[in-house]
């Protein structure tokens, strides 16, 4: 596995450029080929429904749905951008096509490190969940088949709600998780490259580093996880997720992983492959949610 080198890690500041530019670009997200098993649902949208204020900020989601009254399953999609950059709008591509796929998607926004160190991130996406889940129904979303997506700093937290769930939170019935970091090994301990985001390095602070790892919050009764990882990533290396799905395949949880070959951070995330095979997994895991 690819272990990245100090030379590496300010590569996570190339994401604030980085996710805008893809999230511009306006890529198309899937060819004829790809996209055997989409249905091409009219959709609508609603913008900036504000689910949290704290400290004079408005925390916000946009809602993604079907254009008619069929209750879906729900998705909460949660942005990239090592935890200090991005905007709900860097999944607005990811969102629609889930909708158009037959989900109630909603792209959330968290506030930002350094102003807002860790764990005010995985805060706001916890009171976004517990939202969600009141909220379901006025949006014909189903609050038993509640599933969470995420990619990079995004999937990061996904997996954090998914195995380590606090009181009051709605049972996930399945977890998607691109390009995750599901520990911080890699983060040599004297680096500062997320020292912003934890408040210090792994060598000052490793409690800080330690409760905020996913992988050390697997257990047995944890919702079904699909991974997807470029093979080639320089900024989250694959052995990170891979440590979690061999965990989580020890403890008996239903997990798939696939790689993405030859390919990076960022174009992992709009490998059109890989949201296919995410959205059947979803698919199949909420069909099967009672």
């Amino acid at each position: 596995m690819f272990r990245p080198q100090l030379g590496y890690l300010p590569q996570l500041g190339y994401l604030v450029v980085a996710f805008a530019v893809l999230a511009s670009a306006q890529t198309p997200l899937c060819t004829a080929a790809d996209v055997a098993t989409e249905i091409n649902r009219p959709i609508r949208v609603e913008r900036d429904l504000t689910f949290r204020r704290i400290e004079n900020q408005a925390v916000a989601a946009d809602l993604y749905r079907p254009d008619d009254n069929e209750v879906y399953p729900l998705v909460i999609m949660i942005h990239g951008g090592g935890w200090s950059t991005g905007d709900k709008w860097n999944v607005k591509d990811h969102a629609r096509e889930m909708a158009q796929a037959g989900f109630v998607a909603l792209a959330i926004n968290y506030r930002l490190a350094p102003q807002h160190p860790m764990p005010q991130q995985i805060d706001d996406c916890r009171v976004a969940l517990r939202w969600a889940n009141e909220h379901a129904k006025d949006w014909h979303a189903d609050p038993s088949k509640l599933c969470l997506w995420g990619y990079s700093a995004g999937a990061h937290l996904a997996a954090w709600m998914a195995t380590d769930p606090q009181p009051g939170e709605p049972e996930i019935a399945a977890v998607v998780a691109g390009g995750a970091p599901c520990d911080f090994e890699f983060i040599p301990p004297q680096s500062i490259s997320l020292a912003h985001v934890m408040g210090g390095t792994r060598a000052e602070v490793p409690e800080a580093y330690a409760a905020a790892s996913p992988l050390s919050y697997a257990s047995s009764d944890d919702a079904p996880f699909f991974f997807f990882h470029g093979d080639s990533d320089l900024i989250v290396p694959s052995s990170s997720s891979c440590r979690m799905f061999d965990r989580l395949r020890e403890l008996q949880v239903a997990a798939e992983y696939h790689v993405v070959d030859s390919q990076g951070h960022l174009l992992t995330f709009i490998n059109a492959k890989a949201r296919r095979l995410a959205i059947d997994f979803l698919r199949k895991h909420t069909t099967e949610c009672q």
